[in-house]
């Protein structure tokens, strides 16, 4: 193992994985490409390595346009899109309430503004997070069965996907404010012509497993996904937390005084249904009850940004144990629990879970401008450090001292 100083290290793995590699979506050579390199580490820091594989699509879009009264617009597909080249009747909806008031949609092209394209829907086989208004519209779609479907980025110059699902079958594109103003403005009735040239070809991901003191009792877990979303240099997110559980892999096992187990994992298929958490429970759910803590990193490190922390499913004395850590750390905020990321899997298991984030500049995530220059080596050495502060802290104790004994599953 290199013996250059962490931060270097660390500022070295996410140059890799965000500027050498870049975009990597499952399914595609690039994703492949990062799984290689994570492996390669921890093999080289000693740590007995586990891949577990599982098939995803591969999805490539060359083309996505509408055609407006003999014009040309800009709108992007929705990833894992449908191929389609279809012409029907404008159909816009802006409310929950319309699209179920609404008894057919059979041939025309729903547009979906307002209340209805405020956010990003989650995939319905999404199992990390997954609120029951998004599955309600979804739902609603598949039964009336539109032609296709148009939606709306409630933001100037911004056309990032709103869907990103691929059992969603109806073929969709995301347009800009701009480009729905103008179609939204057009005579009731009006034809809109929507083509999306788009392939998809079976494909494969994994999570890639490392461990070290394999024969201890109980163990620390620590995870980052290594995936991204398409069209994106994923440098915040998130080759900055698995920046972070690489240098960490690599600091512990040089440590003769850390003889807690631990278990890496980095994550794929984050971004897009959240499969990788669900085969990592379908082999490992029973080990769960061996887990001291659950720490994840997922969008860390931003030069303009606040690091942060927090604490779900844990005992009262970790609460304190943490909060008395980050005194000594006072640019790193504590704040209230969150569960979109891959701690979810944990502390609705009931590991006592502490997941790292950062808020920083809110329009960067998933966007052809999440690169290296947005990261600070300074922010990103912070949660290198706080992290290894709460490993060390952590090795006399134990799952009992450690978890809330009145923990519920939240969010669910």
């Amino acid at each position: 193992m290199s013996m250059e100083p962490v931060k270097e290290r660390v500022m070295g793995h996410l140059r890799y994985l965000a500027e050498e590699i870049g975009c990597r979506p499952i399914g595609t050579d690039a994703n492949d490409a990062a799984a290689e390199y994570i492996e390669k580490v921890w093999k080289n820091a000693g740590l007995i390595v586990e891949k577990q594989e599982f098939e995803v699509p591969n999805w490539e879009c060359e083309k996505a346009c509408l055609i407006l009264k003999g014009e040309q617009l800009d709108a992007r597909a929705n990833s894992f899109s449908a191929a389609c080249d279809i012409t029907g009747e404008i159909m816009p909806i802006c409310t929950l309430e319309e699209l179920e008031a609404t008894p057919h949609l059979a041939g025309k092209i729903v547009l979906l503004y307002g209340e209805l394209s405020k956010e990003n829907f989650i995939p319905k086989g999404f199992t990390i997070y997954n609120p029951e208004s998004h599955k309600r519209v979804i739902q609603l779609l598949e039964e009336k069965n539109p032609s296709a479907i148009i939606t709306v980025r409630m933001e100037k110059m911004n056309d990032e996907p709103i869907f990103n699902d691929w059992d969603l079958d109806i073929p969709s594109v995301t347009i800009s404010a701009e480009t729905g103003l103008m179609i939204n403005n057009c005579s009731n009735a009006a034809q809109i012509r929507l083509i999306v040239d788009s392939k998809r070809s079976p494909g494969k991901t994994r999570n890639i497993i490392g461990r070290l003191n394999g024969n201890a009792k109980e163990k620390i877990i620590l995870t980052a996904h290594y995936d991204s979303v398409f069209k994106t240099y994923g440098a915040f997110d998130n080759a900055s937390g698995v920046s972070i559980i690489l240098a960490l892999a690599e600091e512990i096992s040089t440590r003769d005084d850390l003889h807690m187990g631990f278990e890496f994992i980095a994550f794929s298929s984050e971004e897009y249904l959240g499969l990788g958490d669900q085969i990592y429970l379908s082999n490992f759910d029973r080990t769960l009850q061996d887990g001291i803590a659950a720490i994840n990193f997922d969008g860390i490190g931003q030069s303009l940004g606040t690091n942060n922390m927090t604490l779900m499913a844990g005992s009262l004395g970790l609460e304190n144990l943490l909060k008395t850590i980050k005194k000594g750390f006072p640019a790193v905020q504590w704040v209230n629990p969150w569960y979109e990321s891959n701690h979810y899997t944990f502390f609705s298991n009931g590991v006592p879970s502490i997941p790292f984030s950062c808020t920083g500049v809110s329009d960067l995530l998933h966007t052809p401008d999440d690169r290296l220059k947005w990261i600070s080596p300074e922010k990103m050495n912070e949660v290198f450090s706080i992290a290894l502060h709460v490993i060390e802290n952590l090795q006399d104790k134990t799952s009992e001292w450690t978890r809330s004994a009145d923990h519920k599953v939240v969010g669910t």
